[in-house]
């Protein structure tokens, strides 16, 4: 199985308080059992909150960019998802029916053909999309 990643799914991880269905996800993603991609420009959006002491669910965020980097992709259970000429392609097709950051997350779980998005976000489940969060 694989999924798409959003900025906000990245940031609650980070803070240890996915819910169930997500953090089951995330823990087969740390044993090499599945894959979570991240669109780059959702990872640019969890570093700059990490930069920016950003709080999440009651959790201020510590460490620098580059700790958190290291815990989603360096050492973590995250990949970063191309961005190549098939994912703006995609980002062309839904870019009028979506924000800018959830049109880029949509395009890259269209190009990957990724099984699901990671998300919160009720515009996306909505809009048809299959997605996890609870």
């Amino acid at each position: 199985m694989a999924y798409t990643a959003d900025a906000v799914s990245l940031l609650v991880y980070l803070v240890d308080a996915l819910p169930e269905a997500a953090d089951r996800v995330f823990a087969e993603a740390e044993a090499g059992e599945t894959i979570v991609q991240v669109p780059s420009t959702a990872l640019a959006e969890v570093l700059y909150s990490v930069a920016h002491d950003k709080d999440v669910r009651g959790v201020t965020l510590s460490g620098t960019p580059e700790d958190a980097r290291q815990a989603l992709v360096g050492n973590g259970p995250v990949s970063v998802a191309p961005v190549d000429d098939a994912e703006l392609a995609e980002y062309a097709q839904v870019v009028e029916e979506f924000s800018i950051h959830d049109a880029l997350v949509v395009a890259s779980h269209r190009a990957q053909g990724t099984n699901a998005i990671i998300t919160t976000d009720g515009v996306i489940r909505d809009a048809g999309y299959e997605t996890l969060w609870g």
